[in-house]
């Protein structure tokens, strides 16, 4: 079982959250907390997973976190990746499904890194060497993942090959990659983008 501390700044927001995680076989609510007393409860409860309702930005948890906010595409929460090193995250909208929800909290519980589709959209991401991927090379790196060819990512995105060319010379060089699976996997393991 996973013991999952659930955190929001209301306490129908907490029973919610509660609800959904009371739901899955594989989860417990280890505890609930308000933001404030957030980490003293990390400390008492000690939970595997913290199950957050955020109302903005603010400074990041360190410890394995599935936030739901009002709007993934926010610099802050994009940075949250960049600066955390314990590797384990996720970030949803509030209005993520319960499935979603308890997907995301088994998943960070495993160490792994879980965003929304549309959470890197218009956000650059950071590659391997510190420089950003911008939000077009993001999409792109997405289509390779799905080993989709040139000509049929230009048609989805409604670019020229030659562009789409552009942009996959310059994922790899900002990746330090020389092919298209160790862009694929360095995505994968920088969190810019889910398989």
């Amino acid at each position: 079982m996973i013991r999952t501390l659930v955190c929001a700044s209301s306490a129908p927001a907490r029973a919610g959250l509660a609800a959904i995680v009371r739901g899955d076989g594989r989860l417990v609510v280890a505890g609930e907390a308000s933001p404030l007393e957030l980490e003293r409860s990390i400390e008492t409860y000690a939970p595997d997973v913290v199950l957050e309702q955020r109302d903005g930005g603010g400074d990041a948890v360190h410890f394995p976190t599935v936030a739901l906010v009002d709007d993934v595409r926010e610099a802050w929460a994009a940075e949250a990746f960049a600066t955390d090193d314990r590797g384990a995250h996720a970030i949803l909208a509030r209005d993520a499904s319960p499935e979603a929800i308890v997907a995301a909290v088994i998943a960070v519980a495993a160490g792994l890194i879980v965003t929304q589709p549309r959470a890197h959209a218009p956000v650059a991401a950071a590659g391997r060497n510190g420089e950003r991927l911008t939000a077009r090379e993001v999409e792109v790196l997405g289509e390779l993942a799905r080993g989709v060819p040139n000509k049929t990512i230009a048609g989805r995105l409604a670019i020229s090959e030659h562009t789409v060319k552009f942009h996959i010379a310059s994922i790899f060089a900002k990746l330090g990659v020389a092919s298209r699976t160790e862009a694929v996997t360095q995505g994968v393991r920088l969190g810019l983008i889910m398989l």
